[in-house]
C-alpha cells in the first residue's frame, strides 16, 4: 500500500499525539506544501482538531455528530473524491 503515498511521517517522530497539530504539520512540510493547500482525512474527533489546528482542510470520516469541527464530512471513504470535497466546501 506504500505504493500509493508520496510520503509517510512517523508517529514516532513527532514530540505528541493527536490531538496537537504536529504530525499533519508534518506532513504538510514533507510534501512541501502549505497548510491551505492540504486536505487530512481522519475518523477520529482528536483527529480533526489536529488537522485543524495544522491549518488544514479537515475532512470526517463517520458520524458527523462525533466529528463536528470537520469542514467537511462524508459517511464512508466510498463517498470521498476530490469533487465532493469542493462542492461539500463551495455549499458552506
Amino acid at each position: 500500500m506504500a505504493d500509493y503515498f508520496e510520503a509517510v511521517v512517523d508517529p514516532a517522530s513527532v514530540a505528541a499525539g493527536k490531538p496537537d497539530p504536529a504530525i499533519f504539520a508534518a506532513a504538510a512540510k514533507v510534501l512541501n506544501l502549505e497548510p491551505e493547500q492540504v486536505i487530512g482525512l481522519e475518523d477520529s474527533a482528536a483527529g480533526i482538531q489536529s488537522i485543524n489546528g495544522a491549518g488544514e482542510i479537515s475532512v470526517g470520516i463517520g458520524d458527523a455528530n462525533v466529528l463536528v469541527e470537520a469542514d467537511v464530512n462524508f459517511d464512508k471513504t466510498d463517498d470521498v473524491t476530490l469533487n465532493a470535497i469542493k462542492v461539500a466546501l463551495d455549499s458552506k
